[in-house]
């Protein structure tokens, strides 16, 4: 049995799978009528129709009903919905339809009986809606209409049928009304009479050309209406320029017409295509909102509009307002009436009118599918696909659907659609000349004599739209065959590419599923398709007439050939891959990431970042991780050895090396060709054409991008790893996972005294501000030992400062730099400053900032800004020797007769304030010893000086070291400062009263010179007085005896015999 053999009529008998509304012969109104099917949805939408066109007539003073008076239609491309307005049309009418077999004639109605509408109400509803007279006027806006461009063309196109179907002239309005105007006088027929008369030729032929036949007119006219040949002709010369017609006009002129028409009398507008002829022309839908608005207001529900529209009324009035805000809520309230025809309903109709089977055609397919439905349905199966894309689900449909599968119907209705609105096809498909029931019956047609086990390909729909698509469109198809470079078969694989081009959504194009599109045997072999297909693509992507992205595969059409070839001649570097290529995987992939946290001490490490043995970005890190591709250079080189020895180079390095990636080369090049040409400067000039090629490719390029970065994924975890010369075993779920598993590995194995830091801070910075805040240096070394101060990592440092800062000053950037980085890794750098704050507390490193040293508190912000790092210097504190600390605190007893602090700093901090109370006291002495007898000036300012040198001293090992080297002659200068200091204090008042005496006693020296005891106790007063230090004969001074004795040698005596001599022995007192 043939596929020919299965169907209850002729697969090949004239269908006319297009409905036009202008097509009114006598054969395609029987068939229409005769085999159009009321499906289940159909049923739904009659019902809906006839309760609202049955209301309006049976309330005629509800306002509300009555002005329901408007139909919406809506359905994708070839879904059936101009059939139904036609149907409506002959219904409404009524008409009667003549069987062009035998002559015989039939009332539309008559075939709508219980077979075809199985609802008894509806059909009642359908009988009684007829029953009254209507003039119905069905017709293509866009065929009616003489320009979309004139604001009130819909009020034309109404005016012009209407007209029409009254037998008045359509193309020029002003004879309608001329018309119409005769027709009311009575004139109209003797006016004809006059015309044929005058020029030997019918009115009704030659109106048209009216302008040319003006003197025939006014003729007629004037005896038509019994004026003068001046009054005619003055009235027909002024006609057109005076006649006008608003849409209210338009609505009154309906109105008045129904009004002298029996009542129950109905005018019904049927207007297919108005959603693609008013596009989204706000102007023109005001004006059909306009004239549903007139219509239902003053013809109150006798005068009907329905309408056909590829989007339903919501999204036209969306389509709308996108160009301008305007208010549309009336025409929703007008189209009350709203059906919006599925693809289940072309489903069922091409199942009813060309697939229904015979009975033995019935048993043959079923008996098929028993035998072989697993095989089938595998056959048909799709990949990554939506549950839309439908194989047989039983037996059943199996025989209704045989030779198509379930999935072609909706399939060809998105591809008709696609290929309707990207503009592929010339101007017959995209006004609905071409329709499913057309494609589906000519590609059984083309199967027709082949078995039952055949299956009906996708290429095989092509030849029923090709002659409809545009030849730029398709001019790589046509060419195809003469192609010495390609095989017959690449040429239909073309054909089922082009098809699905612009539906990559519905069905991925990929060899999966073109070998399921393309099986056309139940039992073939779907391997060997494949690899027919993938040989196939092969040719047709050399000849530029296929592009691939992925693995997907896509039709070009002659524009985007050429797009194709200008796009495969952009040159793109080997660095500028490399630069893609480490964006990707460094930026995109591993998310830009340049540091890992350590899971063990939530420390942050950072690291270089290195793709094929170069550096991306910045390289100045401890760490490194490289990752190898397939395009390096040396990538085939990098053996197991090689990437353990690449791997062990300059520490802290790891290596991925990345599996082979299929095509990663190509892709990569591809991607960057693209990117450049669409940056070039014939891109950003391009017509609309390329500016849509251009968008599709920067699509395609997103995708690539996406699917570049899955693909490296992939390579890195199916890729090899290596650190520190060793090939480890990291099982990882993503690549970031597989990142932080490898550095955190490199971190504990690069970093070996990691582990000498146990104790971290939460917050570091403010254990450094408490740790500089104890009371006293020194204080800290009694915890550096214990597990909170971290002994291992300060034994680190300090034995490094013993190094390095005992003979010149480190900075404390260049520690934090050394103990950050291999093999200590003590991050974040504040616990290694913590550490430095530790060992300056407890008095083992001096610190100093630009030149000055620090105490604690002038220490807290050059050691918590790490900006200020490198004005810090360190410098190791020698430790004075206990023997030594000893020896000093003994020296201080003796020098300032109290008890030191024991430890060096307290010491030399005692030393420095008692010390500088002597240096305060000396300089105070110093202006008083200047003057003239005053002992101590060169006690007092070499005493000075010595103390200024000492104190200059800042190493507190150095200063101890000073004063015991010289600890003699601190004693003395103790000594002398201790008198000079006494003398001052004390002995100052004593002094001045010598000085005063012997200042007084200079008048009488001469008279004491001559007394041996007076001039002997003047004598000492005077050596006392010029001695260098007197400070111990300050207690021999009695100067008021010396005074006394002095008054009783009085000069009138002085040489008398009888007067005792002054400064007898009896009178002089020394103390």
């Amino acid at each position: 049995m043939n596929i020919r053999d299965l169907f209850t009529k002729p697969i090949d008998r004239p269908i006319n799978g297009v409905i036009k509304a202008d097509q009114r012969d006598a054969e395609s109104i029987w068939q229409e009528l005769d085999e159009y099917v009321v499906t289940k949805q159909l049923t739904e939408y009659f019902r809906r129709f006839f309760d609202a066109f049955l209301a309006a007539a049976d309330n005629p003073r509800d306002a509300v009903l009555s002005a329901r008076m408007a139909v919406w239609v809506s359905g994708f491309f070839g879904s059936g919905k101009s059939h139904f307005i036609k149907i409506l049309s002959y219904l409404l009418e009524n008409i009667e339809a003549v069987n062009p077999a035998d002559g015989t004639t039939k009332r539309a109605v008559a075939f709508f009986d219980e077979h075809k509408i199985k609802d008894a109400m509806l059909l009642a509803d359908v009988q009684r809606a007829v029953q009254g007279s209507s003039d119905v006027i069905l017709f293509n806006i866009d065929a009616k209409a003489d320009s979309k461009d004139e604001r009130d063309v819909i009020l034309q196109v109404f005016l012009r049928v209407f007209n029409e179907k009254l037998g008045y002239s359509g193309d020029a309005p002003h004879v309608a009304e001329m018309e119409r105007h005769l027709v009311s006088r009575g004139a109209y027929e003797t006016f004809k009479a006059a015309f044929a008369e005058q020029n030997a030729s019918s009115w009704d032929a030659e109106r048209d050309a009216v302008d040319f036949l003006r003197d025939d007119v006014v003729h007629a006219l004037a005896k038509a209406l019994k004026q003068s040949e001046e009054s005619a002709a003055a009235w027909f010369d002024n006609a057109r320029e005076s006649y006008r017609i608003n849409i209210e006009g338009l609505a009154r002129l309906l109105r008045d017409y129904l009004d002298s028409k029996p009542a129950g009398h109905r005018i019904v507008f049927l207007v297919d295509e108005v959603g693609q002829f008013i596009g989204n022309n706000t102007q023109l839908m005001l004006n059909l909102q306009t004239i549903a608005e007139q219509l239902g207001s003053l013809c109150q529900g006798r005068a009907w509009v329905i309408v056909t529209s590829q989007e339903d009324i919501d999204a036209a009035i969306g389509e709308a307002n996108k160009t301008r805000s305007q208010d549309f809520s009336k025409i929703q309230g007008r189209f009350h009436t709203r059906l919006s025809l599925a693809s289940s309903n072309t489903d069922e109709v091409i199942g009813a009118r060309l697939l229904a089977k015979t009975e033995a055609a019935h048993v043959a397919l079923r008996d098929r599918f028993e035998k072989k439905g697993d095989i089938i349905n595998n056959q048909l199966a799709f990949v990554g696909n939506s549950v839309t894309m439908k194989s047989y689900k039983d037996a059943a449909e199996f025989v209704a659907c045989y030779p198509f599968a379930p999935y072609q119907f909706t399939l060809l209705q998105k591809i008709f659609e696609s290929i309707r609105k990207v503009g592929a096809t010339g101007k017959h498909l995209s006004k609905g000349e071409r329709s499913l029931l057309d494609a589906f019956q000519s590609a059984a047609v083309r199967n027709a004599d082949r078995g039952i086990d055949a299956l009906v390909p996708l290429y095989d729909f092509y030849p029923s739209i090709e002659s409809f698509i545009d030849s730029t469109a398709k001019r790589s198809i046509d060419e195809a065959p003469g192609n010495g470079a390609l095989e017959p078969y690449d040429a239909d694989l073309l054909k089922a590419m082009f098809l699905i081009r612009y539906i990559p959504d519905i069905v991925k194009p990929n060899i999966d599923n073109l070998a399921t599109l393309c099986v056309n045997e139940i039992d073939a072999d779907k391997l060997a398709l494949k690899r027919r297909i993938q040989e196939s693509l092969a040719r047709l992507e050399r000849q530029r007439l296929i592009s691939r992205n992925g693995d997907l595969w896509f039709f070009l059409t002659n524009e985007e050939r050429d797009v194709a070839r200008e796009i495969g001649h952009v040159e793109v570097s080997a660095n500028e891959k490399w630069r893609l290529l480490s964006e990707l995987i460094y930026d995109d992939l591993l998310g830009g990431q340049t540091k890992v946290r350590h899971k063990l001490t939530r420390a942050d490490y950072e690291f270089n970042r290195l793709l094929d043995g170069a550096p991306w970005k910045n390289a100045t890190h401890p760490l490194s991780l490289e990752i190898a591709t397939p395009l390096g250079d040396d990538y085939e080189l990098l053996s197991e050895a090689g990437c353990i020895l690449r791997s062990s180079e300059a520490g802290g390095r790891a290596l991925i090396r990345t599996a082979e990636g299929d095509r990663l080369d190509i892709e990569l090049s591809l991607y960057l060709q693209i990117e450049k040409y669409i940056d070039s400067p014939k891109a950003s000039t391009a017509a609309a054409s390329l500016r849509r090629i251009l968008s599709d490719r920067k699509d395609e390029n997103r995708e690539r991008r996406r699917r570049i970065l899955a693909q490296l994924g992939d390579l890195m975890l199916g890729g090899d790893v290596y650190a520190l010369g060793q090939k480890l075993q990291i099982k990882a779920a993503s690549p970031r996972t597989l990142l932080d598993e490898l550095v955190n590995y490199l971190i504990a194995n690069t970093y070996t005294k990691l582990p000498y830091l146990k104790q971290r801070q939460t917050d570091p910075i403010a254990e450094i501000k408490a740790v500089l805040a104890s009371a006293t240096i020194g204080q800290q070394g009694l915890g550096l030992d214990g597990e909170e101060g971290n002994p291992l990592a300060i034994k680190e440092l300090r034995d490094y400062l013993q190094l390095k800062a005992s003979a010149e000053r480190v900075l404390l950037s260049d520690v934090v730099d050394r103990f950050t980085g291999i093999p200590w890794g003590w991050k974040p750098e504040w616990e290694v400053v913590l550490l430095v704050a530790r060992l300056f507390m407890a008095g083992e490193i001096k610190l100093m900032c630009e030149g000055d040293d620090l105490d604690p508190k002038s220490a807290g912000d050059p050691l918590t800004r790490s900006l200020r790092f490198k004005q810090v210097s360190i410098l190791k504190k020698k430790i004075p020797q206990p023997e030594s600390l000893k020896r000093a605190r003994d020296l201080y007893k003796d020098m300032f007769a109290k008890i030191s602090r024991e430890d060096a700093d307290g010491l030399v901090a005692d030393y420095r304030a008692a010390l500088g109370d002597w240096q305060g006291d000396l300089k105070g002495y110093g202006q008083t010893a200047s003057a003239r007898h005053h002992p101590g000036k060169g006690v007092i300012d070499a005493a000075i000086a010595r103390i200024g040198k000492q104190v200059a001293i800042r190493d507190a090992f150095e200063f101890i070291e000073t004063l015991l080297s010289e600890k003699s002659d601190w004693l003395d200068t103790s000594e002398d400062i201790h008198d000079v200091v006494s003398f001052y204090k004390t002995q100052l008042p004593t002094w001045r009263k010598l000085l005063e005496a012997l200042s007084g006693f200079a008048d009488n020296r001469d008279v004491l010179q001559r007394n041996e005891v007076s001039a002997s106790a003047l004598t000492d007063l005077e050596a006392i007085r010029d001695h260098s230090a007197p400070y111990s004969q300050i207690p021999r001074i009695e100067v008021e005896s010396l005074k006394k004795n002095t008054s009783n040698c009085s000069p009138t005596t002085k040489n008398s015999a009888t007067t005792p001599p002054c400064g007898s022995s009896s009178t002089w007192m020394m103390v």
